[in-house]
């Protein structure tokens, strides 16, 4: 096993640190392009892991087109194609990478920032981080300038919490196409290529949605923004996914959007009321993120409707502030660390011309985190549909 000064100067979790130690040998050639990995139980032993966290491990480097998995026989390393341009090791320039996000008071933008930050600053790389507007209506505006201006300055890498604009998706693309190496972190571009890690949103919102099932609510509605990223799209469809295995439909008069270039509380009173107002209201709400669940919850408060007892509210995100206010809620729990912690690997990658496959995208698990928001049995259970 390597030793301790070898490991990640952050905290992550073991399957993450494992599958980097293994990318660093291919990357070194200490497992050879078209050799077979030594066997998950060798693997096991030599990390003192559990056969389930190696194949963890394992499934990342496959997301990441490093490994491929081989019936019978094991897993095989992939040729690993090398880049090549004009910056030299011993320019300054090509160490200097910049993390695009908004907020970084945000619980889950400090933890990505430090973790990224920690990764490159071992590989003696500097991280800088443009941090955009927390307030929604600026933030695209924001990411924008900051796009700008990092090209201008001829940045080598750059890892983006990416706005789904139009003009923002045209700057990436520029940013590409004059050599700058790209990833996209928790929100998903399509078509743009470059690699991206993020989480399995709609396998975790399906869990989310099933466990509100499983506490005896039928009428689940969800609110997201009008202006959705990936994200958004894929916690809905997790949802949707969860109610038509158990045979409930998916209506609309219970689906909440809201322009988030409005007036956020009113805009969030003007729908539950609309949901209140209906013969059968909803009895648990999925907002889709924490922010937003938040908001829910300071509305319903000056509604008077009760939480959990007349209504349960579910989020997404596990920020701090989920433990803390009144009911504390219950999410999905994101590795903030460990997206920062790979963002910052795969970026690393390619700066250090090590890696020039196809765009890899990685995507990491999420924890069910259930707190009181949720409520307790309103009726007796039904069977969950498998």
């Amino acid at each position: 096993m390597p030793s301790r000064s070898e490991a990640p100067r952050i905290r992550t979790l073991m399957y993450v640190q494992i599958a980097h130690h293994i990318r660093e040998r291919i990357l070194d050639g200490k497992y050879p392009a078209n050799s077979l990995l030594p066997s998950e139980r060798e693997l096991a032993q030599e990390w003192k892991a559990s056969r389930q966290t190696i194949r963890l491990a394992l499934e990342q480097l496959r997301q990441e087109q490093m490994v491929s998995s081989e019936q019978g026989r094991g897993n095989r390393v992939l040729s690993q194609e090398l880049i090549f341009d004009s910056a030299t090791e011993d320019d300054s320039s090509s160490k200097l990478a910049a993390l695009v996000i908004y907020d970084v008071t945000h619980g889950g933008a400090m933890a990505i920032c430090q973790a990224a930050a920690a990764a490159m600053q071992v590989e003696g790389y500097h991280l800088i981080v443009a941090e955009t507007a927390p307030q929604s209506n600026r933030r695209a505006e924001d990411e924008a300038q900051q796009i700008r201006s990092l090209i201008d300055k001829g940045i080598r890498g750059l890892i983006i919490y990416a706005e789904p604009t139009d003009r923002n998706r045209a700057l990436l693309e520029e940013a590409l196409d004059k050599g700058i190496q790209v990833v996209q972190i928790d929100r998903y571009l399509t078509g743009l290529p470059c690699d991206h890690v993020g989480v399995e949103n709609a396998l975790a919102s399906a869990e989310i949605t099933e466990h509100l099932l499983t506490l005896g609510h039928r009428i689940i509605g969800f609110i997201s923004f009008t202006q959705s990223a990936s994200t958004c799209h894929e916690r809905f469809q997790g949802y949707c996914s969860a109610l038509t295995r158990n045979a409930i439909p998916v209506t609309e008069d219970i689906i909440g959007y809201y322009d988030t270039n409005g007036e956020k509380l009113e805009e969030i009173r003007s729908i539950i009321q609309q949901w209140q107002a209906l013969t059968e209201p909803p009895t648990a709400i999925f907002a889709v993120n924490d922010e937003l669940a938040f908001d829910m919850l300071q509305v319903l408060a000056t509604l008077q409707i009760s939480v959990p007892s007349q209504i349960a509210v579910v989020g997404f995100d596990n920020l701090p502030a989920a433990s803390l206010v009144s009911p504390p809620v219950t999410t999905v729990a994101q590795p903030f660390q460990d997206l920062g912690y790979t963002a910052a690997q795969l970026l690393l990658s390619r700066m250090q011309r090590k890696f020039g496959g196809h765009p890899r995208r990685v995507l990491l698990p999420t924890q069910l985190v259930v707190r009181q928001s949720c409520g307790t049995l309103l009726v007796q259970p039904q069977p969950i549909l498998v």
